[in-house]
């Protein structure tokens, strides 16, 4: 199910209002969607975009940098394949996807000093064609192809447990309108509803969200209060 301001919105409002949104709640649907892309923006730990303006380069206002991690690495025609988890901005030069950088086991931090190297899509093939630059100068380099990341090496092989982060360019949460799809994964969907109920003062939230599609929990009588 696709995440949409208007969704994250509604279903925190249900839960503050028990289920029940009256025609003229306390709490307004403004107030709420601020409060949405305020965590979301958290979540996502947003940067603003630098882009050295004297390349040319044409970004959008209200372009950010969204952090994303705990990406699998699968092993594909003898190199190594991730897909995108979210859909970026489409840049030039694939620049929606910005940085990759590894966790090469479950319990090491992300090594942001050992960024892969970008690379053209086309372009590995000429560089494998160049005795003197075929191993990128020993780095790993990747290509993007729609969702799909793929790399130079079979790092899977090389790092069996591995685990990727990338820096996604996306629009700030609070520019994209309330239908339009958000940047945000199905854990984060649950994290945002959580902090933001938080904000209005409902700490303990799980009797009224079970699952992350937010259904309320019926009231069902206790075996105890069936017997009374």
């Amino acid at each position: 199910m696709v995440v949409t301001i208007y969704r994250l919105v509604e279903e925190i409002r249900k839960v503050l209002n028990s289920g029940n949104v009256p025609a003229a709640a306390d709490i307004s649907y403004g107030e709420i969607k601020v409060s949405v892309g305020q965590v979301a923006n958290q979540l996502l730990k947003v940067e603003h975009l630098q882009i050295n303006e004297a390349m040319g380069e044409k970004i959008p206002n209200g372009s950010v940098l969204g952090w994303y991690e705990d990406i699998d690495v699968s092993t594909w025609n003898n190199k190594s394949k991730a897909e995108l988890p979210i859909k970026p901005l489409k840049l030039s030069r694939n620049m929606g996807v910005f940085s990759i950088y590894p966790k090469f086991d479950t319990n090491d931090d992300y090594e942001l000093d050992k960024e892969f190297i970008p690379i053209q899509m086309g372009q590995s093939s000429l560089i494998r064609s160049q005795p003197m630059i075929n191993d990128i100068l020993g780095q790993i380099g990747y290509e993007v192809f729609g969702n799909s990341v793929i790399f130079t090496k079979d790092i899977k092989k090389l790092f069996p447990n591995i685990k990727l982060a990338m820096r996604l360019v996306v629009m700030d949460i609070s520019l994209y309108g309330d239908y339009d799809i958000l940047p945000i994964l199905p854990e984060q969907e649950w994290e945002i509803k959580k902090e933001v109920l938080k904000l209005y003062g409902m700490g303990g939230i799980a009797d009224n969200l079970v699952d992350s599609t937010t259904k309320e929990q019926q009231n069902i009588p206790t075996r105890e209060q069936k017997q009374s």
